[in-house]
């Protein structure tokens, strides 16, 4: 998901800068305090021989993943979150499991999901077309994205960190644990990483499916992305993690293709951005991201 404004719950971003800053020590008392403090939530999904985290950052952090792989002597990292102060949250929870976090993973340019990255202190790896996009924009696009908070601009790093080494689809071996990593298409976005952990039917799948959020429809790839939808459905994986919200079921695959047909007609009866949003609010109140249907107003219609 791209952005172009985001609005901020500024003390809980200045605690959370705060808290990184001040570095929360491990054990004991000290871990249990870290993870209380945290304005994210965490879920864990145990497989037969891995557990995998998932930190969903608050409604002001769009309720972005990052998803923990917790090995038996390492944990990998999957999407780095927006906002260093909420990338942190997720390494302070990471820290709490006494393990070091060994590989970043990224799924793809936008950036809620690279511009964290740096708090993890660990090489980032990317699909070689994700690579070449970040490493060709990343920069403007944190200078975009630190405009837009004047007081405090350093919840965004001024060069974020880029990816090292390039991830080639098909499966690997990592602490004894078969990863497969698997290529989307035309759904959210053009490129994106997905990682499935089939000895323990859970897979990774990022932003081709949101929990209980609003979609980011500014590519309006309405037809590709529930192809792929139907597609992963049918993948021998029960547990889904999304990009965005919480983990699930395969459910999550049926509720994303309802909303995408809903707002592809709504879409195409609306004559503006409001009136797009008027009617997914209208049809979603209860979902999250609220703030993702001003923005991709300037995607979807052209200026008046």
């Amino acid at each position: 998901m791209c952005f172009s404004s985001y609005h901020l719950n500024r003390r809980a971003l200045v605690f959370s800068a705060a808290a990184a800053s001040a570095g929360l020590a491990i054990g004991g008392q000290a871990a249990a305090k870290a993870k209380t403090k945290l304005k994210g939530r965490i879920t864990t999904t145990g497989g037969r021989g891995v557990k995998v985290h998932t930190y969903t950052a608050p409604d002001e952090g769009w309720q972005v993943t990052t998803q923990l792989i917790e090995l038996p002597d390492q944990i990998i990292a999957f999407d780095g979150q927006y906002l260093l102060p909420y990338a942190q949250e997720a390494v302070d929870y990471a820290k709490t499991l006494n393990k070091p976090i060994t590989r970043l993973y990224v799924s793809h340019y936008h950036p809620d999901h690279i511009l964290g990255g740096e708090a993890f202190g660990a090489p980032m790896y990317a699909l070689a077309p994700v690579k070449a996009k970040i490493d060709a924009l990343a920069d403007r696009l944190a200078g975009e994205e630190r405009a837009k908070f004047p007081s405090d601009p350093d919840v965004i790093p001024v060069h974020p960190l880029k990816p090292q080494f390039v991830v080639e689809p098909g499966t690997e071996e990592i602490g004894g644990v078969t990863f497969e990593f698997r290529v989307t298409n035309h759904a959210e976005t053009e490129d994106a990483l997905v990682i499935g952990l089939p000895d323990d039917s859970i897979i990774m799948v990022q932003d081709l499916v949101y929990d209980r959020v609003h979609l980011f429809l500014g590519e309006k790839s309405f037809d590709g992305w529930e192809t792929v939808l139907r597609e992963y459905r049918e993948l021998p994986y029960s547990h889904v993690l999304p990009g965005h919200g919480l983990p699930g079921g395969k459910e999550l695959y049926g509720r994303m293709i309802d909303y995408l047909e809903f707002a592809r007609v709504a879409l195409a009866e609306s004559r503006n951005g409001e009136e797009l949003k008027a009617k997914l609010l209208a049809k979603y109140p209860d979902y999250g991201g609220r703030d993702l249907l001003d923005h991709q107003q300037r995607f979807l219609f052209k200026p008046a």
